[in-house]
């Protein structure tokens, strides 16, 4: 044996040569079998919810439903996928596909044919054809017809419109800026449609100002006259109307044309004593979406979009009008109580004065109820929800209640302990601290003391005779008495009567008709 190795020792090895290969012959590479695929690296949670997030930005699109609307639980695959042979088409064919069909689930079935259909003509022409009102019957007209490119226009039934107004009010791009844009070309559609397209010729010392109205360049001239043949209306006419104008139908007749630019044009056939309204904007129903708002309250552009959609649509009643109010406009009363309690619940008084005046005046000047009172009621849960809610305010607070009072006070709950709570409380107010704004608050809660031990007659007499309600448009019937106890009681000598509110409103017609031309260019 040889002697023992030290632990520090090095011990080496011959390197053995590896065994050489079998010689075979060689295998060509077409031959060769193909190598297994790499399989792809399995990504962590997070990056897979990261991609998902930002495919799921990407798939947004201005033809979904706005945040306030309720949504469809539709699953969406995540999968991508090759483009199909509607996709490969020329955008402009796919435009005249969609606007053709008016399906407005269209655009939503990829988002190439969302951007596709993403541009701000298509808006404007679905807009137009939504909310613009063009009897079936009327004749083509290359003026209507140019106005409403890209659209191969032809008028709608009422059915129809209604169901794209809807499917309109539905997507994320209609929004307040878009339709009012698109109400004084609506008007100038009505214009021609009934005056130029029907051969009424205008005045030769007014066509100058109605061309720059036309035009949109000046508006101090609203009102012109001409002459033409009879109103396609007169043939729907009874025949006791032709017994008091035998000469309706015959001959050339005057007329009167009444603009109010933003809102209505009036037609009037001066000789024959009839006159047609024709709103700027014709609405079949409010949006239930807007009414309700939303889970935190009233955006500024919801109620902002509300009274826009109100004025622009004749659902109020304009001083200089010849007409008596009426409406053909519906709406969901549920979603706009539901509105009112939102509103009060976030102290949104604008919220709640416009909700409160469409409900009103649809109520009272829909088609059933047109020449004849009626009486009307809104739900008394919204005179408690006001004493329970933004009691640290009272002045807001005492807003709140006086614009339900003046919305219908007979629906006051005369049997309420929380009203009763309510009222001493702030006469407590005025009390405590008899400063100016706490003095209105007692005065008011002095007369509604009095108020409530006659209400239950009051409500009485005005189920008899509905013109008999204390209040009106929210206008005081001062000749009341009560009226004139509220009169002398609350309002001091700086504060008016309260008069007719449907004419109040934050959206200023007069803002939107003039186009705005800039400088002029240098030569």
């Amino acid at each position: 044996m040889g002697p023992p190795k030290g632990e520090d020792e090095l011990v080496t090895r011959t390197k053995l040569a590896p065994p050489e290969p079998a010689r075979s012959s060689p295998i060509p590479k077409s031959k060769r079998r193909p190598g297994r695929t790499f399989k792809n690296p399995i990504r962590s949670s997070s990056s897979r919810s990261s991609r998902s997030s930002r495919s799921s930005r990407s798939r947004s699109s201005p033809y979904d439903r706005p945040i306030n609307s309720p949504k469809p639980r539709i699953s969406r695959p995540h999968t991508p996928r090759r483009m199909s042979i509607l996709e490969a088409l020329p955008v402009e064919i796919i435009e005249q596909i969609f606007l053709h069909s008016l399906n407005l689930n269209f655009p939503r079935a990829s988002p190439f044919l969302s951007r596709a259909l993403s541009g701000e003509h298509i808006y404007r022409a679905l807009i137009l054809l939504a909310f613009w009102n063009d009897a079936l019957d009327n004749p083509r007209s290359k003026a209507i017809e140019r106005m409403m490119v890209p659209l191969d226009y032809v008028p709608l039934k009422l059915d129809e419109r209604a169901r794209l107004q809807e499917s309109v009010f539905k997507c994320r791009w209609c929004t307040v800026d878009r339709v009012r844009e698109q109400v004084p070309t609506m008007q100038i559609l009505s214009i021609y449609r009934r005056w130029i397209n029907a051969g009424i010729v205008t005045e030769k010392e007014e066509q100058d100002a109605f061309e720059k109205l036309i035009a949109r360049k000046d508006d101090s001239v609203r009102i012109f006259h001409g002459k033409g043949g009879p109103m396609k209306e007169l043939a729907s006419m009874p025949p006791e109307f032709f017994r008091m104008a035998p000469n309706a139908m015959k001959g050339i007749h005057e007329y009167k044309l009444h603009i109010m630019p933003m809102v209505t044009t009036e037609l009037q056939c001066v000789d024959v004593g009839l006159t047609v309204n024709i709103p700027a904007l014709d609405l079949c129903k409010f949006p239930s979406h807007l009414l309700r708002g939303r889970s935190n309250g009233f955006l500024p552009e919801d109620v902002d979009f509300l009274e826009m959609l109100r004025m622009t649509s004749c659902n109020w009643t304009p001083p200089k009008s010849s007409l008596s109010p009426s409406t053909l406009t519906k709406v969901d009363r549920k979603a706009l109580n539901e509105g009112i309690q939102n509103a009060i619940r976030h102290q949104n008084l604008d919220a709640m004065l416009c909700l409160l005046k469409i409900d009103e005046f649809l109520f009272r000047y829909k088609a059933e109820n047109q020449r004849r009172g009626v009486y009307y009621t809104i739900p008394s849960e919204h005179f408690l929800a006001v004493t329970r809610t933004g009691r640290d305010k009272p002045h807001l607070n005492l807003d709140f209640f006086e614009a339900l009072l003046r919305a219908s006070a007979e629906s006051l709950p005369s049997w309420s302990s929380e009203i009763t709570k309510w009222t001493v409380d702030n006469m407590e107010l005025a009390k405590k601290n008899p400063n100016t704004y706490n003095q209105t608050n007692g005065k008011f809660a002095r007369w509604l003391s009095n108020f409530l031990l006659r209400l239950p007659a009051k409500v009485e007499y005005a189920h008899e005779y509905p013109t008999g309600q204390l209040f009106c448009n929210g206008q005081l019937d001062v000749t009341d008495f009560e009226g004139g106890r509220f009169v002398d009681e609350v309002l001091d000598a700086f504060r008016e009567p309260l008069g007719n509110w449907m004419m109040e409103s934050s959206f200023r017609t007069e803002d939107h008709w003039l186009k705005k031309f800039g400088p002029p260019l240098p030569p």
